[in-house]
């Protein structure tokens, strides 16, 4: 074993992320996009903490989404900056919810409600591949699952690709009827 020097930080050095590299195009392979937890632990939050918070510590920690998780530990949902917007939490209160009480997991995208990639797949991919998948399902991101040992293996989302990439890219979902009603009722 040997010791390795140690260096000061200079006043030159700088904090970089994943956006400042310019190596990845949509050529890429889509393994290099994923945010794999199998490398780096998975954005969770409790489905009982209250949406404020939650939005709070979004903003404050420069995060978009997060896993939502029960009190075992266990995936029951996802939520994003978009369903804490202040329209989404005041259309609750105008419907009589009291905003402090209003939690993670009533405004959260539930389980059986996510899509998913398989990890499998992602190893021959694109991200252009990704990205035409996204935009034909209209997800705006979508899991990462090993099938064979159905571990939820990561995260990929739209918003994160268009960053790295420094791309402009829109996710149209298809409205429903329940979309369409809820816009003509507000």
């Amino acid at each position: 074993m040997k010791t390795l020097p140690l260096y000061a930080v200079e006043n030159t050095d700088h904090l970089v992320l994943p956006s400042d590299f310019d190596g990845a195009d949509l050529n890429t392979p889509a393994l290099e996009l994923v945010n794999d937890f199998k490398h780096s632990a998975p954005d969770i939050i409790d489905a009982d903490t209250p949406a404020s918070d939650t939005l709070a510590m979004m903003q404050h920690e420069h995060s978009r989404l997060k896993l939502v998780v029960d009190s075992k530990g266990k995936l029951v949902g996802l939520i994003g900056l978009e369903q804490l917007s202040g329209q989404t939490i005041m259309r609750r209160v105008a419907n009589g919810d009291l905003r402090h009480e209003i939690l993670v997991s009533d405004l959260m995208r539930p389980r059986e409600q996510l899509k998913a990639l398989a990890y499998q797949q992602l190893q021959s991919c694109t991200i252009a591949d990704v990205v035409a998948t996204l935009q034909h399902s209209g997800e705006s991101y979508c899991l990462i699952v090993e099938r064979h040992s159905h571990q939820i293996r990561g995260v990929i989302s739209a918003e994160d690709i268009a960053e790295r990439l420094h791309i402009p890219l829109n996710i149209n979902k298809a409205p429903t009827f329940l979309n369409i009603f809820d816009s003509l009722s507000s």
